[in-house]
């Protein structure tokens, strides 16, 4: 696992685990409403990955998003990782 992913992880899971204290990686998968998640949990997870990674998402296609694999995704891109 490269470092941006363990970077990226880490920001991910400390926002679900606000909502689903038991949630790790495997979780990502889960959509964002099964783990508890509402607009406000992901717009603070988008704001804080534009942060660390100096991106800024289109919150169209974050809308697509339904799940934290998609959002990890969507910003792997941004990023230029695949």
């Amino acid at each position: 696992m490269s470092s941006i992913e363990e970077r990226m992880n880490t920001i991910m899971l400390k926002i679900v685990r606000r909502r689903s204290p038991d949630a790790g990686v495997d979780d990502f998968g889960t959509a964002v409403w099964d783990l508890d998640l509402d607009s406000l949990d992901v717009a603070e997870l988008t704001e804080l990955l534009e942060k660390e990674f100096s991106v800024e998402a289109d919150l169209e296609k974050l809308d697509e998003c339904v799940s934290p694999a998609d959002i990890k995704a969507y910003f792997m891109g941004l990023i230029g990782t695949p």
